[in-house]
This record gives structure tokens, sequence and C-alpha cells, in this order.
């Protein structure tokens, strides 16, 4: 038997119950939870790309439809070609940044941009310029580049315009989904960059109805490209004047947009400009021969294709109509607005939403150069032509404004300049 020396050392070295209740560890559930933290911007340039919204993607929207006009301008000039040529480089290059650093953005502050894109109607109607800007670019191989390098290129625009067309019937499908189900504003609260996503529709219509005029693509390719861009216009004209309808409904509620949104109401005229150039090229494509060679049914056929040529031509210029009444009326809110608020235009804010100018004006100039075209109209060849220089000049202060503000970080929210310091992290690192 142990003796009593050995059974004090065992009761000694065994812990007792109430030392393993003392010395237990609190189970993990009473743990407090570690709190989770989105990652956010640590310096000035951190924050630039934090706050690269997709309104940056207003700029190549803009200088896209700036080639077009200028390369089909009534009145040309030695080098006004290659000036049309630098600027559609140009926004190539500008699409591509702009895509790069948006992707760039979802990748390192993914919690963040989910939240724009659900609470914020103008991050998700923005997206569509993405494709807007595309078709522009498209459209210039088929004015520039099948004319200069050959055919081929041709059958390039086609196939990039099938794969446009995609993201531009996604984005009218289901970006106005997206506003009434997830982002409801109320109609004192619809802007008009609602628009958008119904202008990616209409602007994808105007790019197949340049591809077969200008892309020296078959008959029986062109044919399927006629009917999906009508398709398109069905979608987005009636939607647009569904839209404008209740934005006007806002306005006669006296609820009138922020200085801030004022520069969007030129977007208004946008879909109308955009249809009616579209209209009156599906009009030249179909009486160039396109349905005559496919000749089959009762509508796609030789007969069928004056009356439908010149009926589509007439809905241009009856769209253009419409297009004048929201160009002007724009134009009056815009200067009524800025002159009325106190201390006048020159306390104005420059922002990007200044680049929803370019784009709207864009396209009902370059249905004005059409009709000129279309009628052999001196009087919409001088109009268009005054328009594309008040364009030019538009265009020529936003980069100015847009450069100062790169420079002094303003544009991305840097009040102080690209010195930054997030006050929220160093509450965060106190709390742990």
């Amino acid at each position: 038997m142990p003796d009593q020396h050995s059974r004090h050392r065992q009761n000694a070295s065994t812990p007792t119950r109430a030392d393993n209740d003392t010395n237990r560890k609190p189970p993990d559930s009473l743990e407090p939870p570690q709190r989770s933290y989105p990652r956010r911007p640590t310096s000035g340039l951190a924050y630039a790309l934090y706050s690269f919204s997709s309104q940056w993607f207003l700029v190549p929207q803009g200088m896209g439809i700036l080639a077009v006009i200028l390369h089909q301008l009534p009145y040309q000039f030695r080098g006004l070609g290659v000036i049309s040529k630098v600027i559609w480089v140009y926004t190539i290059v500008l699409l591509g940044l702009g895509l790069g650093l948006y992707l760039l953005r979802i990748l390192l502050y993914p919690r963040h941009v989910a939240h724009q894109l659900r609470h914020s109607i103008l991050e998700t109607s923005c997206l569509a310029s993405i494709s807007i800007a595309f078709t522009s670019i498209i459209q210039m191989i088929s004015l520039t580049v099948v004319r200069e390098w050959g055919p081929a290129w041709g059958l390039v625009a086609f196939i990039l315009w099938w794969i446009n067309t995609a993201l531009a019937v996604i984005a009218v499908l289901g970006i106005p989904y997206v506003y009434v189900q997830v982002q409801p504003p109320g109609i004192k609260a619809v802007p008009p960059a609602t628009l958008l996503p119904l202008i990616s529709a209409l602007t994808s219509a105007a790019g197949g109805a340049v591809i077969c005029r200008y892309g020296a693509i078959s008959p029986r390719l062109q044919v399927p490209m006629i009917i999906v861009s009508y398709l398109e216009i069905g979608i987005g004209l009636p939607l647009a004047v569904a839209l404008e309808t209740i934005y006007l409904a806002r306005l006669f509620d006296q609820s009138f947009p922020t200085k801030k949104e004022i520069y969007q109401t030129m977007i208004l005229c946008g879909p109308f400009g955009q249809a009616s150039f579209a209209l009156q090229m599906l009009g030249q494509a179909v009486q160039r021969g396109s349905f005559a060679a496919y000749n089959r049914g009762t509508f796609i056929t030789a007969s069928a294709a004056p009356t439908v040529g010149i009926s589509s031509q007439l809905a241009g210029l009856l769209s253009w109509g419409f297009g004048t009444f929201w160009w002007t009326f724009s134009l009056l809110s815009i200067a009524h607005t800025l002159f009325a608020q106190p201390g006048g235009w020159r306390q104005t804010k420059f922002t990007l939403g200044a680049w929803s100018l370019v784009f709207p004006w864009g396209v009902y100039t370059n249905a004005a150069v059409m009709l000129g075209k279309i009628m052999k109209s001196p009087a919409f060849d001088v109009w268009s032509t005054a328009l594309t220089i008040i364009l030019i000049l538009i265009t020529i202060n936003n980069h100015i404004w847009t450069i100062k503000g790169l420079l002094l970080g303003t544009i991305f929210g840097l009040e102080k300049g690209w010195r930054y310091h997030d006050e929220a992290l160093d509450a965060e690192g106190r709390d742990k």
C-alpha cells in the first residue's frame, strides 16, 4: 500500500474539480465575435479607385459619337478624317482603361461596388454606357477600316455587333428590372439617366444600320441585322416615351432636378435623336437591295422595300422633331438652373455629370447630318455643322475641367488633394 506521503503527492499533483472549473476557458460561443471590416482605401490613389464610378463611361461614350460625326460631317476639310480617327483611337483607349479600372475596383472593393449597384440608380444606369461606347467604336470600323483595309473588316464589325447587341439587350431588359425591384425610387426621384439602357438598344440598332450600309457584307447577313435593329427600336423607343412621360409628371409635381442632376436633362433628347438616325439608316439599307436579294415572304421582298424604306425615313424625321423639343427643353432647364442659383453660373461645381451633355447632343446632331444627306438639304447641313461646333466646344470644356479635377483629386471626392487620410481606419484600429 502506498504510504501517506505518496498519497499526498498524488493528491497534490491531481487537479481538483474546483480547479478545473476555475481554469476552464470559456466556450467559443461566449467569446466576442470578430468584427469583419470591408476593405477600405488607405491612400489617395486607392480612394480614387474606390470612387471610380460607372459615370466615367460617359466620357468614351461621348467621344465615340464625336468621332462618328466628324467623319460624316457634310463640310469636310483636309485633316478632318484624320482627327476623326484619332478621336476614335482615343475612345478605344478610354473605354479599355475604364473597363480595366472598374474591374479592378470590383476585385478590390466588391462590397462597396455591390452596395452602389443596389442603392444608386445612376451607378446602375451608366453601366449601359459601356455598350453605347462600344457601338460607336464598331461603327467607325465600318466607316473607315472597311474602306481602307478591305471588306474582311466588315465581317469583323458584323461579329462584334452581335456580341454588343447581346450586351445592349441585357442592359435594356435587365437594368429597368433592377430599377423596379431593387431600387424603386418613386416617381419624384426618377432621373433622366434611367434612359441610358434604352439608348443602348437604340444605339445598337443604329450600329447595325451603319454596318449594313458601309460594312460591305452580303444581303444574307444584312437582313437579320435589319430585323433585329428594328426590334431594338421597338423595345427602346416606346419605353423611352413612357419614361419621359413619368419624368414630365415629376416636373409637373414640382420635383425638380438638383444642380448635380441638371446636366442629365440633356439625356432626354438622346433616345429620339438616336432613333431618328437608326430609322434613317435602316431605311437606306432596305432600299439598297437587302430586301430585294432576300425576296421571301410578304414583308422582306423587293416590292416592299421602297415602302418600308421611305416609311422608316419618315419615322426618323418625326423622331428627330420630338428630339428637338427635348433638346430645347433641356437647354432651357440647364440655363435656368445654373443662372437662377445663388451666385449665378459661376457657383457651378464641375462633376462627371457634365459629360451627360455630349452623347445626347451628339446623336441629335448625327441625325441632323443624316437628314441633310437624305433630303439634300443645305439647311440641315448648316444646322448640323453649327451643332457640331458647339459640341466640340462642350467637349473641350469638359476635358479641361476633368483634367483639372484629376490633377487636384477633386473629381474623386478628394477635396483636400491627393493626401488621403481615412478616419474610419483609425476608429477600426482603436476597436481592435
